[in-house]
């Protein structure tokens, strides 16, 4: 009796399991060579696979990328456009995706064919999971999850309107992470779920066919898949940038010393590891909360200020003069136009002379910014000099001690 249900059991179960019904059939192709071409051209590898669709797509998205990359990389800095920041943040975004998916997808597409399961899934794991990260919703389209596709894109929407607008519940959020930071871990999440569900599927097609042997070959996956974590940690590393760049709202003086010499007085900031001389004549102040260092001379016919302020490693020395430019022609209290520029070296680094000529009321002055960057700090030293007007020439004792200031500079290296 107890035999009879054993068997019965046994039977029941069997039938209940799905048994493999179809063959595949294998196309060999070689991962290594689907990797390396996409690798080096994106959507080289999917040729190689004769996934041509998805290859011309990769292929025209990565290089459109590329291009409004590079072109909004010079935008940057821009003080009338501050939208072209969002829209670099976006073409940088696909680019990186798009590069890591393409060689990604040419290796595993290449040992899938190799397999003979490449005919038998229509939905693959990798491009729902793409498609989610790439654009959150999209993935669940592709799975023909319609509704959950909208739930999910409008809730994004709705979630960086939030942000935008920084309310009091997620503003410590923000200031701890950023919200494009947060927004990417939301991403990240959806396209873990919408592989997932692809998998799910995939297995249950995959349990259908007669799967040979598992094989491998000789180049590893963690290859690939570790290029595209690098890839990924460089995206973050350069689009939350902002995270860890240095915060000049307070300048920090209390290590901050003024000492006098046969030759004026010296201001030491080792906080900053920067050093400004001046000449005997001048009185060097430090209590300001944005300037490094304020320093005038004794009759007051001359002056110059240093202040650091947080730049951008993506941005070079042009989007300053840019700045100036739009402060002049917006008006904003200054009477200013811009002389001459010049390039110099200022303790060591390269830099910009930029001269304006300022009127202030029945003054005519004569300014100077030296700007400089070292990482993300520019250093600008603003020095100034009375003139009778533009023809007349500013007092050459001035000169000669602005000339002081600049050459006795040191800045951090």
């Amino acid at each position: 009796m107890d035999d009879r249900s054993s068997s019965s059991a046994e039977l029941t179960q069997a039938s209940a399991a799905p048994s493999p019904t179809f063959a595949p059939q294998p196309v060999p192709k070689n991962p290594a060579i689907a990797f390396l071409l996409s690798l080096i051209f994106p959507g080289a590898g999917q040729f190689y696979c004769g996934k041509l669709s998805r290859g011309l797509w990769i292929l025209a998205v990565f290089f459109l990328g590329i291009g409004a990359t590079i072109y909004l990389t010079t935008q940057l800095g821009n003080p009338d456009g501050e939208s072209f920041a969002s829209l670099w943040s976006l073409a940088f975004r696909v680019t990186v995706f798009v590069y890591a998916f393409a060689f990604l997808d040419a290796f595993f597409a290449a040992r899938e064919l190799t397999a003979g399961t490449d005919a038998f899934v229509s939905e693959s794991p990798r491009v729902a999971a793409f498609l989610n990260l790439l654009m959150p919703g999209f993935g669940y389209f592709y799975l023909g999850k319609r509704l959950l596709g909208i739930v999910v894109f409008l809730g994004l929407w709705v979630l960086q309107g939030t942000f935008s607008h920084n309310p009091q519940d997620v503003k410590d959020v923000m200031e701890l992470w950023g919200p494009g930071f947060v927004l990417e871990l939301v991403s990240i999440g959806l396209a873990v779920d919408a592989y997932r569900m692809a998998r799910e599927r995939e297995k249950q097609i995959l349990a259908t066919i007669q799967l040979p042997p598992r094989s491998t070959g000789n180049f590893p996956a963690a290859i690939p898949v570790g290029l595209s974590l690098l890839l990924g940690a460089g995206y973050f590393a350069v689009a939350d940038h902002g995270l860890y760049m240095p915060n000049y709202a307070n300048i920090d003086q209390s290590t901050a010393r003024v000492v006098r010499n046969g030759q004026g007085s010296i201001y030491d900031n080792p906080a900053y590891r920067m050093t400004l001389a001046v000449p005997g004549s001048w009185t060097i102040e430090h209590q300001e909360r944005k300037s490094l260092a304020h320093a005038i001379r004794e009759d007051h016919g001359c002056s110059a200020d240093l202040r650091p302020y947080a730049w951008s490693f993506l941005l070079g020395l042009d989007p300053y003069k840019r700045k100036l430019d739009y402060q002049i022609s917006q008006g904003n209290g200054l009477n200013a136009k811009i002389l001459d520029e010049q390039p110099i070296v200022v303790s060591g680094l390269s830099g910009r002379d930029i001269s304006l000529s300022v009127k202030r009321e029945r003054d005519s002055i004569v300014e100077h910014r030296i700007i400089a960057r070292r990482g993300m700090t520019l250093y600008v030293l603003t020095t100034v000099q009375l003139a009778a007007d533009d023809a007349t020439p500013a007092d050459p004792s001035c000169t000669s001690d602005l000339q002081f200031i600049r050459d006795h500079l040191r800045l951090p290296h």
